[in-house]
């Protein structure tokens, strides 16, 4: 009798005298895929699955995601035979796997390769998300049914910080459904805030010594993106935690030609609506000139505050705080952009000023955050425009940093 050869994958087996491999490759199928009694025989194709990626909201800078910059992804695959995804069934055919390229112009590779099913009835549905396991993300594994979750704690540290994007589910797709492609758009999880700083006086010598903004610390969430808010996490009190978020570049000089530059970009946890959180913000820098007694030929300036506008963090939002520096007068506009971009137009949501008054004798004492200059603590005041703390919403150019 001849032998009789079974294709499966991309080993081959014969009758006499079966490869070692074969054994090895099935273990570790069986492993990485949690297999058990009650799921369908894994399908033994000869067509592999191909993979591809769009991501909404492009945008121009490296250190974010696009799909140009996407290079890693963690993809689930749930295989049910001829019947439809339920919420009974796991990730029974790849679970985190790690699919990655060099660059854009690569393909998407893994291993081991999967197949495409040989019954054309028979169903894979996916999920994903990128990049492949940034610091700070945990994911489900092999015996949770049902979609996969996620739970993610911001880093403080920008250099940390990923622009963590999650994939509409692809659920029950056939080779013929896609001609073999399975293409996943991506969509932001986190709101991107963008810390620009103006040198409003032009003054050659401006410093900012210090920057430290605050975010809620992590949330849990299903993978698939289907515009379900983050549920954010507790400490063992109850009490939501937070983080203190840091620029990379520190201390760092504002352009003395008044153009406005980029000190930071961080991505936060989304703040769901209703929640009463004010995220916090300092700022410390350094001006040449006098204060008004003449004392110092340095002026340094030190506020604590809520930052502007925090109803705006929702999931996938661009924000953008223009902190206009001057000697005697701190000026934060919040802009709200419709794509993930630098560049284009933002609409300005508000803006509030604060002018530093060092006696109640001066025309802008107040109350306002806590501050101080020059290490004396002042009071603020805050101009109020139509009984609210905003100008009228209107437009602003965002300059690429």
């Amino acid at each position: 009798m001849k032998n009789r050869t079974i294709k499966a994958g991309r080993l081959f087996i014969h009758k006499n005298g079966i490869r070692a491999g074969v054994t090895v490759f099935l273990l570790t199928l069986l492993a990485a895929c949690g297999a058990d009694d009650n799921t369908p025989d894994m399908p033994q194709g000869d067509i592999p699955l191909d993979f591809g990626v769009s991501v909404d909201q492009a945008v121009s800078r490296a250190a974010e995601t696009t799909a140009s910059s996407l290079s890693s992804m963690g993809v689930y695959a749930y295989y049910t035979g001829n019947s439809n995804l339920s919420t009974s069934d796991k990730p029974n055919f790849m679970c985190n796997q790690k699919v990655e390229r060099t660059n854009s112009a690569s393909p998407w590779t893994y291993s081991p390769v999967k197949y495409w099913p040989n019954n054309p009835a028979d169903k894979v549905s996916f999920y994903a998300y990128g990049p492949y396991a940034p610091k700070g993300l945990n994911v489900s594994g092999t015996t949770q049914s049902g979609p996969p979750t996620m739970e993610y704690t911001i880093q403080g540290a920008e250099a940390d910080q990923a622009d963590l994007v999650i994939a509409g589910a692809l659920p029950n797709q056939t080779y013929a459904s896609n001609n073999g492609k399975v293409s996943f758009k991506m969509f932001h999880a986190l709101t991107r805030v963008d810390i620009n700083v103006t040198n409003v006086d032009k003054a050659t010598g401006m410093t900012i010594t210090v920057f430290t903004m605050g975010s809620l610390l992590d949330g849990k969430r299903p993978l698939p993106y289907d515009n379900e808010e983050w549920n954010l996490l507790t400490g063992g009190s109850g009490i939501l935690t937070k983080v203190t978020c840091i620029p990379t570049r520190l201390p760092y000089s504002p352009a003395t030609d008044g153009t406005k530059t980029n000190l930071a970009t961080f991505f936060v946890m989304p703040i769901r609506k209703g929640l009463a959180y004010k995220p916090s913000f300092k700022i410390a820098y350094t001006t040449p000139g006098n204060v008004p007694s003449g004392e110092a030929p340095v002026q340094t300036i030190e506020w604590n505050d809520k930052i502007p506008s925090p109803e705006t963090w929702t999931m996938g939002a661009h924000i953008s705080y223009n902190f206009k520096l001057e000697k005697k007068k701190l000026t934060i506009t919040t802009s709200t952009h419709p794509t993930w971009d630098d560049a284009g137009t933002g609409t300005v949501t508000g803006s509030v000023v604060i002018t530093y008054a060092v006696n109640p004798s001066d025309p802008n004492w107040g109350t306002g955050g806590s501050g101080s200059v020059n290490g004396k603590p002042v009071v603020t005041h805050s101009t109020v425009q139509n009984d609210v703390q905003w100008e009228d919403g209107g437009t602003e150019i965002v300059e690429k940093s």
